[in-house]
């Protein structure tokens, strides 16, 4: 009945805006709240050779919860009492995110003193496939990790080992010419392995902190801890916006984004319109002069 209706608004509909946010609405009904009819007018322009964005804070200068992200990334990382360290990454550019793992490489190793770590993934804002540095950072093994899949393929008898494996991030561009040649002429399902970067210090003395406003790329991060129990997460239930989208140009200025591709933990998990609960909930506190979710971290961090 709902989507009758919306039809129906669609044919009747007399100026284009209106047009538009009808046929919007009708979208939505058969994908997720990203989908949606909009305008070149209203797409947002980042220009080409922006940089990765990496800060050093004295603890607790940046340590707010949310940090409006840059359109090239942050990496920022503090050094906290007791051996601490804290990494906050606020989104991952790009398709690949090269540059942005390179920063995240970066903060690990001004932070190599610390034995323990807490990855703040409060506010991120998804992105491309370099999440895959944060998740490898948090164990020494070559673990899967999850899988996302086409309608198509999902239409079929698929296994989620026979998916294609991404398992390492180039450290530079012109190995990207690799990644088309084994990616670029097939389905877009692939699964996910972690890079098996070595141990590191904090291993099993790790903490996720997120918050309802962590999507996508950090959804998966704090889901993949969860799952392989290599970090306890803390903060509040994720956003549930794991569902990645393809962006089609339709004529007239217009483009619609359409869900393209489900992610589904190793376990076959889909945590879209769910998100991911911590194992330990802090509220945010709005109004506080405390950051209590990071306190709770570092509570929890110390016990491990």
């Amino acid at each position: 009945m709902a989507i009758d209706d919306k039809r129906t608004g669609l044919l009747e509909a007399t100026k284009d805006q209106d047009f538009a946010t009808k046929l919007s609405d009708l979208v939505r009904l058969f994908g997720t709240p990203d989908a949606g009819l909009f305008h070149e007018s209203t797409r947002k322009k980042i220009a080409k050779g922006l940089a990765a964005q990496f800060q050093y804070c004295q603890p607790n200068e940046c340590a707010p919860g949310f940090t409006q992200p840059s359109d090239a990334g942050d990496v920022m990382i503090s050094k906290l009492a007791h051996g601490v360290g804290w990494l906050k990454v606020t989104k991952f550019p790009g398709a690949v995110g090269i540059d942005i793992a390179k920063e995240i490489d970066r903060g690990i190793r001004e932070l190599r003193d610390c034995d323990r770590l807490i990855m703040d993934l409060r506010g991120n804002a998804g992105g491309g496939l370099a999440f895959l540095r944060v998740m490898s950072y948090l164990t020494p093994e070559r673990l899967p990790v999850g899988y996302s899949v086409t309608r198509a393929r999902a239409e079929t008898d698929y296994s989620k080992e026979s998916l294609a494996v991404f398992d390492r991030i180039p450290s530079q561009k012109a190995a990207l010419i690799w990644l088309v040649l084994k990616f670029g002429f097939r389905d877009d399902s692939v699964s996910v392995v972690t890079e098996s970067l070595g141990s590191k210090p904090f291993h099993g003395k790790t903490v996720v902190l997120v918050d309802e406003s962590t999507t996508g790329a950090g959804e998966r991060i704090a889901a993949f801890a969860q799952e392989r129990r290599l970090a306890p997460v803390v903060g509040s239930r994720t956003a549930g916006r794991l569902i990645c989208c393809s962006v089609y140009k339709v004529g007239h200025g217009y483009f619609v984004r359409i869900p393209a591709r489900a992610w589904f933990t190793w376990s076959g998990e889909l945590l879209e319109s769910k998100g991911v609960t911590p194992d330990c909930t802090v509220l945010t506190g709005e109004g506080r002069q405390t950051d209590l979710q990071l306190d709770q971290a570092v509570e929890v961090v110390r016990s491990l």
